[in-house]
C-alpha cells in the first residue's frame, strides 16, 4: 500500500462526505491507527505518538467518525480527548 499522510487523505472532498471508521491501537510510545471508508476500504494506516498534542494533531484533521478505541492504560485519556476536538461523537463514548 503506498504511504500517504493523514493531511493527504482528507484533503479530498469525496472523504469528508463519507461516514468514516478508524480503529485505533493505544500503546504506550506509539499508537496505531486504520481508517476505513464506508464499504470497509482501507483508506489509511498510519502511526502517531501517544502523547497529547500528537494525538490531538492528527485526530483533528480527520472528519467526525466511528472509532473503535482499545481498552487499556491510555483509552480514557484517549477517549476525553477525541470527545473533546469532536471525531468521536459523544453518544457513542463508552459504547462496547
Amino acid at each position: 500500500m503506498k504511504k500517504i499522510s493523514t493531511m493527504q487523505a482528507f484533503s479530498n472532498e469525496i472523504l469528508k462526505e463519507q461516514k468514516l471508521t478508524i480503529g485505533l491501537d493505544l500503546e504506550d510510545r506509539w499508537s496505531f491507527y486504520c481508517v476505513l471508508d464506508e464499504a470497509g476500504k482501507i483508506i489509511l494506516e498510519q502511526k502517531v505518538e501517544t502523547t497529547p498534542e500528537a494525538m490531538k494533531q492528527t485526530f483533528e484533521k480527520i472528519p467526525r467518525s466511528l472509532i473503535a478505541l482499545e481498552t487499556g492504560r491510555h483509552s480514557p485519556w484517549v477517549s476525553r480527548l477525541l470527545i473533546q476536538i469532536s471525531a468521536w461523537p459523544e453518544e457513542g463514548a463508552g459504547a462496547v
